[in-house]
């Protein structure tokens, strides 16, 4: 377990890096790609379109036709187009329509259809058939520590084949597939910032939530980091012309929706994670999606406004406090309210919380203030009473 840990922060580490020299312009002329493969299935192997370079062949390099009945002057060839190369594929100049019409039918035996000297028909160039494409069983294969290809290509950030692999998945199942520490490529895609990736993998079907070993979702990891463009990716509605635009080769699924209430093995939901983290920006935008602002964790029941006073964030206090669904008078398991959980605030603060009807055991303001060096916390002020009474 501790080498697959390892692994996966190096994995962050270089992708991070590799990730980040991304620019806007490139995202978007891949995104609008034509809706081919991109060369990324022919030829047998995984071909990144860009990377395949044609080869010149130059017309010294194809040997002389003689022999097998035809004579030397039978074939003229232009001198001047010697030089020239062949392209093979689309948009070809093989340089041989020259050459063909150049040939010499003066040989009386290329006028005379029914001799037999010319026993098969001459091809200057032989043109193979394409290899059959191989399987996508092969792309979707784990390694020993449980990784796709394309769990590989997220994370070295390859956008041309991250974009070949979700075409070539046959269903979007496959693009749900967690390695060894249960991590998605939609994991790898918001771990790594590279919320385009995100965003493909949730136009093409892939869930919004699925649990790492830590029981984080991707929006868990969006709040941490406090990424709010990769938040916007997983939560945003598909439309029509995004999966258009992916070209994807199997019919539209049914899109889940997030779950903003999932909470991960602390019990705590994104909206939790964002506020205790400070990301006001996350908050904000998963609050508007839908996500509770009031909801309580699972271990002791705080809620958002909690974490906030907990860590002294007075500007995160004062951002939640403006929210009209903000409830501050919610009570934890212990039914406590976060004026007798005894948090340090200023006094106009505690006069504002008292206001919006939050039970306190203070008669004065003075207990809330930060400057005061006797100020106790409601536990303590309950452990004392406790000891003088049964004294």
């Amino acid at each position: 377990m501790a080498k697959q840990q390892q692994k996966s922060e190096n994995i962050f580490t270089d992708a991070s890096s590799k990730g980040a020299g991304m620019t806007d312009e490139k995202y978007n002329k891949l995104y609008e790609s034509s809706r081919t493969d991109s060369g990324f299935l022919s030829g047998g192997n995984l071909v990144i379109s860009g990377e395949i370079l044609s080869e010149e062949i130059k017309s010294e390099e194809i040997e002389p036709l003689t022999d097998s009945g035809v004579g030397d002057d039978s074939v003229q060839t232009n001198p001047s187009h010697r030089g020239e190369s062949m392209r093979l594929d689309s948009g070809v100049e093989l340089g041989l329509s020259e050459s063909f019409s150049s040939l010499s039918l003066k040989n009386p035996n290329l006028n005379d259809l029914s001799s037999t000297k010319i026993k098969e028909p001459i091809s200057p160039v032989q043109i193979q058939k394409p290899e059959e494409q191989p399987p996508w069983e092969l792309y979707y294969e784990q390694d020993e520590d449980g990784d796709t290809q394309l769990h590989a290509a997220i994370v070295q950030g390859f956008l041309e084949l991250v974009i070949a692999l979700i075409r070539a998945a046959p269903h979007p199942r496959l693009l749900d597939t967690q390695n060894d520490d249960a991590q998605s490529p939609l994991h790898l895609a918001v771990m790594t910032g590279q919320w385009r990736i995100a965003r493909w993998l949730i136009v093409a079907g892939a869930k919004p939530c699925p649990r790492n070993l830590q029981g984080d979702s991707p929006l868990h990891i969006c709040a941490r980091t406090g990424d709010i463009q990769s938040c916007k990716a997983i939560a945003d509605p598909v439309t029509k012309h995004e999966r258009d635009a992916l070209a994807l080769s199997y019919p539209i699924q049914n899109y889940q929706p997030c779950d903003f209430e999932q909470w991960n093995y602390e019990g705590k939901t994104c909206v939790h994670v964002a506020a205790l983290h400070g990301h006001i920006d996350v908050l904000r935008h998963l609050v508007w999606y839908g996500a509770d602002i009031n909801a309580r964790e699972g271990t002791s029941g705080f809620t958002a406004l909690n974490y906030a006073l907990q860590g002294r964030d007075e500007e995160m206090t004062q951002f939640l406090l403006a929210d009209q669904k903000l409830n501050p008078t919610v009570l934890t398991y212990g039914r406590k309210s976060v004026l007798q959980l005894g948090y340090q605030m200023p006094s106009n603060l505690a006069e504002a919380l008292r206001l919006r009807g939050v039970p306190s055991p203070y008669s004065s303001d003075e207990e809330y203030d930060d400057d005061s060096e006797d100020e106790l916390n409601y536990e303590n002020i309950y452990q004392s009473s406790i000891i003088h009474a049964s004294a």
